[in-house]
């Protein structure tokens, strides 16, 4: 009896070697895993395994255009994990992440563009004046967030007058400190307790911990003289051999 019922469409995508709607597919003849490609719209590339994470990680390490201190593959998949995890794109991650002091952090207008997409921001205002930054963060159901940074406060800090950002642009330093402040304290939902740059970079980097030498001799009570490691571990074997 002729059959005339068509082969579903997972079959057919099986047996030549194609992937439907971006699942993993095995190749009946050979038996090997076909990787589907990741998706690509208009929004760009939609990874969905860590298998298009790896290769989409290697492309961005090979065009040397990933940010200073994320060049490596890893480096970069960690990036974009990160600022997955914050609803960001990949490529949003390596242009919003930093790392520094060996930490995923993220920039002040990240921090606000996540406050802002989140349903319940209503408003931010941000002022300078008399070297006193104000960030008054308002956020629905919530009393209004306000918080401020000074130039007293950087001096105290240390900060005022170091080489860098705060000589160049001491105003915008003040900002993004009062911002900082006000973001963490009333979205933390929205930042998940990432950090901000402009704020962590301005901690001190862990100090590095100096070993302690040890001892390289062995006193041991009733010796004439003190032995080293290796000689005392030489004359106890000796000893067990004469047991």
């Amino acid at each position: 009896m002729h059959n005339d019922k068509k082969n579903p469409p997972e079959q057919h995508a099986a047996r030549t070697g194609h992937t439907m709607k971006g699942q993993d597919m095995t190749e009946a003849n050979s038996g090997q895993l076909v990787l589907a490609d990741p998706s690509l719209d208009s929004q760009g590339i939609k990874l969905t395994n860590i298998s298009e994470l790896e290769r989409w990680c290697k492309i961005v390490a090979a065009s040397q255009l990933a940010p200073k201190g994320v060049t490596s593959p890893q480096a970069i998949a960690v990036a974009v994990q990160a600022g997955l995890e914050l609803g960001l794109g990949p490529v949003q991650a390596l242009q919003s992440v930093a790392v520094i002091n060996g930490r995923p952090v993220i920039y002040g207008d990240t921090a606000l563009a996540l406050a802002m997409a989140h349903p319940d921001f209503l408003d931010i205002v941000e002022e300078v004046e008399g070297g006193v930054a104000t960030c008054v963060v308002k956020r629905r159901g919530r009393s209004d967030t306000k918080r401020t940074f000074s130039e007293a406060d950087a001096k105290k800090a240390g900060l005022w007058g170091k080489d860098g950002p705060w000589t160049r642009y001491p105003s915008r330093m003040l900002q993004m400190r009062a911002r900082s402040f006000a973001l963490r304290d009333s979205f933390p939902d929205a930042i998940k307790g990432v950090g901000i740059a402009e704020e962590v970079r301005d901690y001190s980097a862990p100090r590095n911990v100096t070993s302690r030498r040890v001892s390289e001799t062995v006193v041991l009570p009733g010796d004439d003289h003190p032995k080293t490691a290796a000689e005392y571990f030489e004359s106890a074997a000796k000893q067990e051999e004469l047991l």
